[in-house]
């Protein structure tokens, strides 16, 4: 028996309205300020700045979430947008935010001045409601939530974009994170910067006490020669050829300043057969020396073999792991990066420039080793070893086994030296200080050694494009670097001067921003499957979960717990109790985990998928202990793979929640989606969900629901696709699952007609199944429905994804919706190719072989023979019409296809129409197929098309939406 129930029942049970969640959004709108934001990675919000953390929400999208979880339905669209902080100053009376935002966008590559001149505000994160305009929106909140301002929770805060906007708007706010590192953070952004009085001062001033210390007791360890500047050195790994002996230096190029072409100024090895280890010479390109004499792009490694740089010899990659877990991997100085001084008479002031090393550079490495090995503390410091891991194999692989050996014996030294400085100042703050002051003071102290820990390390690279450091983390991961950089944390205006300033800075703003707030903030740090608050304390919900294996967040916060430990663990107790970062409650599908356990029955993924699932299960069903009975808990994750619906859906159902809307909020331009070779829309996903009344006796058939679900997806799909927000494909697809899974939630438990349970990733299938046959009679020829489903997927992928690259589980359930297998379609078909994990559509160029060459002597592994006179795929006969007309033209093309007798073939003439539909306009293949279709070759095939597939781009202001076919 059915059990369904709408949403506005829900809300006559409820005592508050619908909220803006649950009612359509201007995520389009939203999409476009958070590519905006995102744009330029070095105007990012602040708290981007304080220390490392990954997978940072953008503020658009967190202040949409937010908001619009604590807002009633009622609220206009633009209106909440200008609470967003999108704030146009020249906008038209008559226009609303959303079209001039989008007629902004369109234009801003043909703007005069600035980008934020252009769209007649900052970036959103940097404006704010003012006084008035925030007592407003209390004054709706409080009449939407009973009289009281709703408290607002994340209770997996990580690097604290959510509660950081939810404190700028001044709701209670509760932020819970179980990495510890991460829990400072939240400190750092949430309660330091609202302390009373400026800090910044303090924190300057103590910060030169530390660099003044350490630098004087450093200085022999960095020499200057002739009055200059040593900024940074060049550092190779290097491993002993076992062929000649010669101490091989492993650097994937030589280039330390590169310029265009072959321009610039790089490190030549010297091989000398006297000496077994290699000299360097700095040269300039093609000053001193051209590329036919010396190429600085030939490093002496490639794909983890090794190059002799005397005997030539190539050393296999396992003979490299051998020496380096053997401990016989060592690092060779083979640049000094320099800035130029008045007294060094070398260059003009401030200039820059390298040199190699010389005899008192060697020397103070010497020193430098001969230093941690006689000091009984250096020579014990970080000796612990680094946990077997997901993403710590990488590091122990090549010998870092232990925490020290992330750094050289200097680097080792200068980070332990700054720490002891830090030592010693703290009790000074501690005596000057009442309590918070001198914590938050000693946090943002502590966070600038930690953010020179991120570029001084053996793991940290240098970039030849830019002539500076790499940070370690550039990567979600401890990529081994074979040759790294070493920051001189004692050079005036940059080393520990830099992260210092940069910190205080990062603090500043953030005071800027989040000062005025007296909102009532509590941080907690633990597991968010058990927090310390009460049953139905919160109202608002909003959460960024980790996802499946996205982040080993505990692995790579490692590298900087061991030393915040050491800065802050009488500061927040609490924080640091273990040795490292805790990973048994940690949220992650880590295979590591279960090394002992996996056998015949399950894999270690497989055990690591379950473990996932099972926490994300007990988070969820914490927040539903914790969420007031008319609240709203509102997730926010990016999709990459469908399978994240199924967890997650089942997931909240298991925790009793019903979900009532999803949002898709598209982080690139919806134009530059349908350009050849371009990834398809990385979406931040809302996912709306309330409390359900539970009927455990009672479930619903599977076939009772079954076409509510397929109509529901259908009207959403329509309802977003005839909107004027112009919104990419794919997302209409993802927006169609909020009101399905709203049917299926409702109905919850599911089942067939023999009683087995149906999952909801069998709705969400309904859902894009209907979906799929909309766009099919919106944009298609009805002649699709009736080819081979090999070419439908095909076209069906360009009309979805709007891209050339998308997702490979996207790809892999568009197949399974037209009864194919993907990986068939790869391998016997070659319709496509695998690129970083995704899939990338192959043009006709990959699949057809060369007409104009033998048999013999064409391609086997193209699967097309130009010469056959039948195709196993309509998609087939279209790739070799385009060859044919593209090798031999017009006429040669015109009497292949008339042999074959494609001018009456409905599957051809439908396949080279849909592909015009769906092509973009610069891809080669359009190009092609409007030839064929509109030339000579198109009065053979008699295609009756609209005009407007023909259209220039030159005519468009933007091409790529199917909207204008």
């Amino acid at each position: 028996m059915s059990k369904e129930t709408s949403t506005q029942d829900n809300a006559e049970k409820s005592k508050r309205s619908n909220l803006k969640i649950q009612s359509q959004l201007p995520i389009r709108t939203v999409g476009i300020e958070t590519k905006r934001e995102r744009k330029n990675y070095s105007d990012l919000p602040p708290q981007n700045y304080v220390h490392v953390w990954w997978a940072r929400r953008p503020t658009p999208a967190t202040r949409l979430a937010i908001l619009s979880s604590i807002l009633p339905e009622d609220v206009d669209d633009d209106t909440l947008l200008q609470w967003i902080g999108i704030t146009p100053n020249n906008k038209p009376s008559d226009q609303s935010i959303a079209d001039y935002v989008r007629a902004k966008e369109k234009t801003v590559d043909q703007r005069d001045g600035l980008v934020y001149e252009h769209y007649g505000y900052r970036k959103a994160y940097k404006n704010l409601p003012d006084a008035e305009e925030r007592a407003k929106i209390h004054e709706i909140a409080k009449d939407t939530w009973g009289g009281e301002l709703p408290t607002v929770l994340d209770a997996t805060a990580g690097g604290g974009s959510i509660p950081f906007e939810s404190v700028r708007y001044e709701f209670p706010t509760i932020a819970n994170e179980l990495n510890p590192v991460a829990s400072v953070i939240l400190k750092s952004v949430l309660e330091h910067p609202r302390v009373n009085g400026d800090l910044s001062g303090d924190i300057q001033k103590w910060g030169d006490e530390i660099n003044s210390k350490a630098r004087e007791r450093l200085d022999e360890y960095f020499p200057q020669e002739n009055g200059e500047k040593t900024l940074e050195y060049l550092w190779a790994h290097t491993i002993t050829c076992p062929d000649c002996g010669l101490e091989v230096p492993l650097s994937p190029n030589w280039w330390l300043d590169k310029g265009s072409g072959s321009e610039g100024v790089a490190a030549r090895p010297i091989v000398s057969t006297d000496s077994d280890e290699v000299e360097f010479q700095v040269v300039e390109l093609p000053n001193q020396v051209d590329t036919e004499e010396f190429n600085p792009t030939d490093g002496s490694v490639s794909y983890g073999k090794g190059e002799c740089l005397r005997c030539d010899v190539v050393i296999d990659g396992d003979e490299v792991k051998q020496q380096a877990q053997a401990g016989e991997m060592g690092y060779q100085l083979y640049a000094i990066h320099i800035g130029h001084t008045a007294e060094s008479g070398r260059g003009k002031e401030g200039e820059r420039g390298f040199r190699a090393p010389n005899s008192a550079d060697k020397k103070a490495i010497r020193k430098a080793e001969e230093a941690v090995q006689n000091d009984p503390e250096l020579a014990t410091l970080l000796n612990e070893e680094i946990p077997s891991g997901n993403k710590t194999s990488e590091p122990r692989r090549y010998g870092i086994t232990k925490w020290r050996d992330m750094y050289s014996e200097r680097q080792l030294l200068t980070h332990f030296t700054y720490w002891k400085a830090f030592e010693e100042v703290k009790e000074e703050i501690i005596e000057e200080y009442d309590s918070e002051v001198a914590d938050a003071i000693l946090t943002f102290l502590a966070i600038a050694s930690d953010k020179s820990l991120n570029y001084s390390s053996r793991l940290s690279s240098w970039i030849k494009s830019r002539a500076s450091v790499r940070s370690v983390f550039e990567r979600h991961d401890f990529a081994f670097k074979w040759s790294f950089a070493e920051s001189n944390l004692t050079a005036p205006g940059l080393g520990y001067d830099w992260v210092l300033d940069s910190i205080v800075e990062v603090y500043e703003e953030l005071r800027e921003l989040s000062g005025h707030s007296n909102a009532d903030v509590d941080v907690y740090q633990g597991d968010a499957a058990n927090l310390p608050i009460s049953d139905g304390e919160t109202e608002v919900i909003v959460l960024d979960p980790p996802y499946y294996d996205n982040v080993m967040y505990a692995e790579l916060s490692d590298y900087f717990y061991v030393w915040l430990r050491k800065y802050l663990d009488d500061v927040y107790p609490d924080f640091f109790r273990e040795g490292v970062a805790e990973k048994h409650d940690e949220a992650v599908a880590n295979p590591s985990k279960f090394d002992d356990l996996a056998g015949e029955g399950q894999s270690k993924s497989e055990l690591a998928k379950n473990d996932y699932e099972s926490k994300m299960t007990n988070i969820f069903s914490e927040m539903h202990r914790v969420l007031d009975e008319d609240g709203v808990f509102s997730l926010m994750f990016t999709h990459k793979k469908t399978e994240a619906w199924d967890t997650l859906t089942t997931a909240l159902i298991d925790a009793g929640f019903i979900v009532t809307a999803t949002h898709p909020v598209s982080t690139e331009r919806p134009d530059s989606l349908h350009q050849a070779g371009q990834n398809a829309a990385e979406s931040t996903i809302l996912l709306a969900s309330e409390k359900r009344e539970r009927q455990p006796d009672s479930s619903t058939l599977w076939s009772d629901i079954k076409r509510k679900t397929q109509t529901v997806a259908r009207e959403r799909a329509q309802e977003l696709d005839e909107s004027e927000a112009e919104f990419a494909k794919v997302d209409v697809i993802l927006a169609s699952f909020g009101p399905t899974l709203e049917v299926f939630t409702e109905n919850y438990p599911v089942v067939d007609d023999e009683g087995n349970e149906v999952t909801p990733q069998t709705a969400l299938d309904e859902a894009r199944a209907a979906v799929r046959d909309y766009l099919i009679e919106k944009y298609l020829n009805e002649g699709v429905r009736d080819i081979d489903p090999k070419s439908e997927w095909y076209i069906l992928s360009w009309l979805v994804f709007e891209a050339q690259r998308f997702p490979y589980d996207e790809a892999r359930r568009l197949a399974i919706g037209v009864g194919e297998d993907l990986d068939a379609l790869k391998k016997t078909n070659r319709m496509w190719r695998k690129k970083s994990g995704d899939v990338l559509l192959r043009p006709h160029r990959d699949r057809v072989q060369d007409v104009n060459k033998d048999q013999d002597n064409r391609s086997g592994r193209k699967p097309v023979d130009p010469d056959a006179l039948s195709f196993s795929t309509a998609l087939d006969k279209v790739h070799a019409a385009m060859h044919v007309y593209d090798a031999k033209g017009a006429t040669e093309a015109w009497n292949w296809m008339n042999d074959r007798n494609f001018g009456s073939d409905p599957a051809f003439k439908a396949t080279l129409e849909a592909l015009l539909r769906v092509l973009p306009h610069d891809h080669d293949d359009w190009n092609i197929a409007r030839d064929l279709a509109a030339g000579e070759t198109g009065d053979l095939l008699d295609l009756e098309l609209d005009a407007d597939i023909f259209k220039d781009d030159e005519e468009e202001e933007v091409q790529g939406s199917l909207k204008d076919f």
